[in-house]
């Protein structure tokens, strides 16, 4: 998943799934983001696997964290409406890409969590 249409698609399938992940990592670690591990996508089962991050273990995932767009996102959303969603993808060598979207889920994050 290298490209926006693809993620933005992506969120929308899975749209609840990630807003009760997010709903679920924010009460017990506190503000953090759904980091999509987009490398490890299942052709077979159509299936990305992703996971709430806290925070504090993002800042040490993004180079120079403070003052990037991905901590400005963290940062901003209202975790009772919005879902800050980032695909993590290896390039060649050591660089990693992050995509991030800050999006409105419905159902909302804590409704999604009781579905």
């Amino acid at each position: 998943m290298q490209t926006r249409d693809s993620q933005l698609k992506f969120i929308r399938i899975n749209g609840v799934r990630i807003a009760a992940c997010a709903w679920s990592g924010y009460k017990s670690k506190g503000r953090g983001l759904v980091c999509v591990l987009s490398d490890l996508h299942n052709e077979v089962l159509q299936q990305v696997p992703f996971d709430f991050m806290p925070e504090v273990d993002a800042s040490k995932l993004v180079d120079q964290w403070y003052g990037s767009k991905e901590a400005r996102m963290t940062a901003g959303y209202d975790p009772r409406k919005e879902v800050v969603v980032c695909f993590v993808r290896q390039a060649t060598g050591d660089r990693t890409y992050f995509d991030c979207y800050k999006v409105q889920t419905k159902p909302t994050p804590p409704d999604a969590d009781e579905e």
